[in-house]
């Protein structure tokens, strides 16, 4: 059998689109970036579930090539060292997701029915959203447990105090191109806009540039 070198390690396909051709390098970049943009932003984003799927495909063929490694071979532990750091991206990623889903899931799941009723896209995966439902229901069960310690109360009460993440919050960002108009919290006259140069780094309300994180035009940091 052949010595594998760092080569055959990094040389993973990342599937068999024949008109979408991304290198490793850039599918880990890609999952840095999500995981960096829902650690900062205050409200759930769109899910990432295609470049989680190709990184712990990746992690599974790293993991295959890395046991055909002499134990002696020092590179053996600088392997495994990137394979745990791809999965602390992945974990950490789906664990702040899940907390938001935790923290606001009933404002979390009015805004998913919206957009199902919209036709728009969805935020949630499917298991995310079958763990909000569930999370939601086993709430609503043990506060109404709760109401009958208080009987004056509305039982409705809870319900309607819908926990909202506070999207005016400031982010730190880095601009991936110029991006002329962006407006300054909730202004709309011409001197309540600001353009952000290409690499500019910025401090912001995060209202300001929801869309533009979701789309890809600047990344938290």
């Amino acid at each position: 059998m052949e010595d594998l070198t760092i080569d055959d390690l990094d040389n993973i396909s990342t599937g068999s689109d024949d008109h979408v051709q991304i290198t490793p390098a850039e599918v880990i970049e890609m999952m840095e970036e999500a995981w960096t943009n829902e650690k900062f932003a205050p409200e759930i984003l769109p899910n990432k579930s295609e470049i989680v799927d190709i990184i712990l495909d990746q992690i599974t063929t790293m993991e295959e090539n890395i046991k055909k490694l002499s134990s002696s071979d020092f590179t053996k532990s600088i392997y495994q060292l990137e394979v745990d750091r791809l999965r602390f991206l992945v974990s950490s990623y789906l664990r702040t997701r899940l907390e938001k889903i935790e923290t606001y899931v009933i404002h979390i799941l009015k805004e998913e029915e919206k957009r199902v009723e919209r036709g728009s896209e969805k935020y949630l995966t499917e298991q995310e959203f079958e763990f909000a439902k569930e999370f939601s229901f086993t709430m609503e069960q043990y506060f109404d447990k709760m109401m009958r310690f208080y009987p004056g109360v509305p039982a409705d009460t809870w319900s309607n105090k819908i926990i909202q993440p506070n999207n005016n919050t400031f982010v730190f960002l880095k601009s991936k191109k110029r991006i002329e108009g962006v407006p300054i919290d909730e202004g709309n006259a011409e001197s309540d806009l600001v353009d952000i140069q290409d690499g500019s780094r910025v401090i912001i309300s995060y209202n300001s540039v929801a869309e533009l994180v979701k789309n890809g035009d600047v990344h938290l940091i």
